[in-house]
């Protein structure tokens, strides 16, 4: 596992996306699990941080990359990611996930947090008080 944290931008959600995810590579090994359930915390156009109740066993020098699948703005996203990072905080694990796509996807996940923080704008502003 690596860790690197160099990104333009993060986007936290204060209402986490909920995500299924399945492990499809150990270490250049392609394997097949059962979908489990993750949520999104924050989302960047290179990955995520995300959480989940289940503990994926990680060796020090193991790649593990998983598919995860999200709805951002009701368009669904598959995205294969690798797991860069574990933490365990408050009964869930915390990964950080660097995704691996193209340049057309990362310009999308930007245009799509515009689109959700300006709906949030939104919403915010009609609401009652």
């Amino acid at each position: 596992m690596r860790h690197q944290m160099k990104e333009s931008f993060r986007f936290s959600f204060k209402q986490p996306l909920d995500a299924v995810f399945s492990i499809t590579d150990v270490s250049g090994k392609q394997v097949r699990t059962p979908e489990g359930k993750m949520e999104v915390m924050d989302l960047s156009p290179r990955g995520a941080k995300v959480r989940t109740d289940l503990s994926i066993p990680i060796e020090r020098n193991d790649q593990i990359v998983i598919a995860i699948t999200f709805t951002l703005n009701h368009q669904v996203y598959r995205f294969k990611g690798e797991i860069v990072w574990k933490k365990y905080f408050l009964d869930h694990y915390l990964y950080g996930l660097h995704f691996l796509h193209n340049e057309d996807s990362h310009e999308d996940i930007v245009k799509q947090l515009k689109v959700y923080v300006k709906n949030q704008k939104n919403a915010i502003n009609q609401s009652p008080n």
